[in-house]
């Protein structure tokens, strides 16, 4: 840590001045010659990153990783050849009544927490330089001593150096790895607000996919709706999710609301992103964010509430709101940033199309002369899963009528207790590691491993929603005249 001396650079910061989280989702820049030097190594370079550990929020001037090589972390100083001219510096101390221009073995420190938080071990060689951008090698060699002996020229890159060099001096400062370090584990880790949870396949987490970033890393648009559109399992509510995380862990004005279809997505969306936040070690004041189901007009479910103390609103899966209330609450909240996260068409305006499709059981189709047949091929098919159940098993039936009869089917041929969801099911008093019965509107946010669509025709506007609410298998059982 550097004070400086000379009365000349009191007050003369290494960095640009400091910029509010809200704006820094704002800033762009042309690459760079440094920038350019990490991508040609095939290394990632990322500018004003937002390092977030528990309460601490720390922005890095700049964060590269390569892969045979490790993270390096610098600091951009905008020092001048001119401004430095007859001056000298000396290391901080304790005692000392003059600021700190550096924060390298505060971050530094930072880095390596967050890593072995994350992934309970770290392995991952950090190192700090930085980043002359104003100033040549020649100049430099002209300063005071005192810079020579604080400031070593092996962790300094220069406004004239070029790619070649730049390359050389960050190889020099870590040992070259045969076995190239992991991206996920490593940058993942760093971000791993991020990324999709852990899984028994991908125990570190996963990165989402392009076109998931790409929204993510969309600016939010002030007084603006941004409508994020895909069929079922490309992930719009995971983005939803982490898209509000990112903004209210940026920005500590922000507070946010969810609104779900039923009491039972916005438990499912609650559990993700506390799981998210314990995962990624961090430290979220959930008094910030409100869920809620949509009311009728008629109830005033803190419409008033929302429209006061909500800057950002989220809408999951919107096709099954009633109308008038989503009318009544767009008259109330005009002055609010909106994410839509829908499978139908909502407006033409700034939406973000998802195509991948996270999700692609295997797909299994049973076909019976008449509706009389589809119990009996339905507890047949169960029959299949060993009993006790070790995975969720989910079936979808088309009507409300038929909901009882099924329950009472497969509870006394199994001797089990198979839940039914309705609105009023919630995660606080049931779980979903039974057999689970339910209908279509109630089918938001819920994932199983195996899942049974029942006398639903293809022709059902909410089909492939239907379709894609299993992880492994789904089987379709439906009488042939559909």
């Amino acid at each position: 840590m550097f004070s400086f001396i000379k009365n000349q650079l009191l007050g003369l910061s290494t960095n640009k001045p400091s910029t509010s989280p809200t704006k820094l989702l704002k800033h762009k820049q042309p690459v760079n010659i440094l920038e350019h030097a990490v991508l040609d190594f095939n290394g990632i370079f990322k500018r004003d990153f937002a390092l977030f550990y528990y309460k601490n929020v720390q922005i890095i001037d700049i964060l590269i990783f390569l892969p045979h090589y490790g993270l390096y972390f610098g600091e951009k100083i905008s020092w001048t050849a001119s401004q430095l001219k007859g001056t000298n510096i000396e290391l901080s101390t304790k005692q000392s009544k003059k600021s700190s221009t550096t924060r390298l073995e505060a971050t530094q420190q930072l880095l390596h927490k967050k890593l072995e938080d994350v992934l309970s071990f770290d392995s991952t060689p950090i190192e700090r330089f930085f980043w002359m951008e104003h100033l040549c090698e020649s100049e430099f060699d002209e300063l005071d001593v005192s810079f020579h002996k604080l400031l070593s020229k092996e962790r300094l890159i220069f406004a004239d150096d070029d790619i070649q060099n730049i390359q050389d001096k960050l190889c020099a400062l870590n040992t070259h790895q045969e076995m190239p370090y992991s991206k996920l584990k490593v940058l993942g880790s760093l971000e791993a607000h991020l990324l999709l949870l852990p899984t028994e396949k991908e125990p570190f987490g996963a990165f989402l996919s392009s076109n998931q970033q790409l929204f993510l890393n969309e600016p939010l648009r002030e007084k603006n709706i941004t409508v994020l559109n895909g069929k079922g399992a490309t992930g719009k509510s995971t983005v939803i999710v982490r898209k509000i995380l990112q903004s209210l862990l940026k920005n500590s004005e922000i507070k946010a609301a969810i609104i779900t279809p039923t009491l039972l997505s916005s438990d499912i969306l609650r559990t993700q992103l506390i799981a998210l936040c314990e995962f990624a070690a961090v430290t979220l004041d959930y008094s910030r964010i409100q869920f809620f189901n949509p009311p009728t007009p008629q109830d005033s479910i803190a419409l008033s509430t929302v429209s006061k103390e909500i800057s950002l609103i989220a809408y999951d899966d919107p096709y099954n709101f009633d109308k008038e209330f989503i009318a009544t609450l767009h008259n109330e909240i005009s002055t609010q940033t909106i994410l839509i996260a829908t499978s139908t068409h909502y407006c033409d305006e700034h939406t973000y199309t998802l195509e991948e499709t996270w999700r692609a059981p295997l797909l299994n189709t049973l076909n019976c002369s008449d509706a009389q047949e589809v119990l009996s091929l339905l507890l047949t098919a169960l029959q299949e899963h060993t009993f006790p159940l070790t995975e969720t098993i989910l079936i979808i039936v088309n009507n409300d009528e038929t909901l009882e009869v099924y329950k009472k089917a497969i509870d006394t041929y199994f001797h089990t207790s198979t839940e039914i969801i309705t609105s009023t099911f919630s995660l606080q008093y049931k779980n979903l590691d039974n057999i689970t019965l339910t209908t279509t509107p109630y089918i938001s946010g819920i994932t199983a491993s195996y899942c049974f669509v029942v006398d639903i025709a293809p022709e059902h506007p909410d089909y492939s929603t239907v379709l894609s609410r299993a992880s492994k298998e789904t089987t379709i059982i439906t009488p042939s005249q559909h």
